[in-house]
């Protein structure tokens, strides 16, 4: 219990205490505003970067923190940022929406693990939910032969094609702008001023931008998915997308990556009767305010890693 106890908060925090001190020059004076009253203050980072900090943005603060400290060559402007990684200087534009999702895949390197099970080196990657095209280039830079990149949302589509382009990687990734789903044709309308990460329980948006759904089975054909990868992070459209989509079908992926967000429970039993193995991490509870209805706001998260079983 005691190191239950130590491994998921202590250890935590000791870490952001670590990342603070180890970024900030004037650290003391931050956590003024954190534990002592004081309204607001300037961060100077070790680096030259600068941010105000309140108690509304101490959060994000503390994300910065955890940025210089993991990615120490980061340079972070307003709406971009550039780092090196595996000895390569990446580039990435994320606009209005932040840096987090850029941050999540080469800071933290939560799919590090995961490869070692299921391996894109050598394969076709079908990228669906592929955002500011990172996953795309983190897969490409792991050894992928070529990535498609499947994005729904226009903003993230926009930036993703000009993301694969500055890195240098047109002829190795295509970015399509289309959402995945579970039966063929139809489109799906949506609003190209949110902000917040869209999922399976958004409002419906009445006006917007219309995007042509595909499905698994239509990728593979055009694509000509023999022993592929995939990677998916649909914001909870994933039960759709694999439940539909027929076994023999299914296995033209040899290696699966999937983000699930409401219970593993259904998508491994598909996975079992199609002839993967498999592990999942979580699933962790995260609220999402945003989405319609209690159940849909109580997310439960976690990864499913597969490998064909031949």
């Amino acid at each position: 219990m005691i190191k239950k106890i130590i491994r998921d908060e202590l250890f935590p925090r000791f870490r952001s205490f670590y990342f603070l001190v180890k970024t900030t020059r004037n650290w003391l004076q931050v956590l003024l505003v954190r534990y002592a009253g004081k309204v607001q203050c300037e961060a100077h980072f070790r680096n030259g970067h600068q941010m105000k900090v309140s108690l509304e943005n101490w959060q994000r603060f503390i994300l910065h923190t955890h940025l210089f400290s993991l990615l120490p060559s980061a340079i972070l402007k307003e709406d971009s940022i550039t780092f090196k990684y595996m000895e390569r200087n990446l580039e990435f534009n994320f606009g209005k929406y932040g840096f987090d999702t850029v941050f999540e895949v080469f800071a933290f390197d939560p799919y590090r693990d995961f490869l070692r099970f299921a391996n894109p080196k050598g394969k076709q990657v079908i990228d669906v939910g592929a955002a500011f095209g990172d996953t795309a280039i983190y897969f490409l830079l792991k050894g992928a032969s070529h990535v498609v990149a499947v994005e729904a949302f226009p903003g993230y589509y926009a930036l993703a094609k000009q993301n694969i382009d500055i890195n240098g990687f047109q002829k190795e990734c295509e970015v399509l702008l289309s959402a995945a789903g579970g039966q063929s044709g139809g489109e799906m309308v949506i609003d190209v001023n949110l902000e917040d990460m869209f999922g399976a329980n958004m409002k419906h948006a009445g006006v917007g931008q219309s995007v042509s759904i595909v499905t698994l089975k239509e990728l593979i054909d055009k694509y000509q998915v023999v022993d592929g990868f995939l990677k998916l992070d649909t914001e909870g459209f994933e039960y759709e997308i694999i439940l539909n989509t027929p076994r023999d079908v299914l296995r033209c992926f040899s290696d699966m990556l999937i983000e699930y967000h409401y219970g593993y429970e259904k998508l491994e039993s598909y996975l079992s009767d199609c002839g993967y193995e498999f592990f999942h991490t979580g699933p962790t509870h995260v609220h999402m305010p945003h989405l319609v209805g209690q159940d849909a706001q109580n997310m439960f998260t976690g990864h499913i890693v597969a490998k064909r079983i031949d």
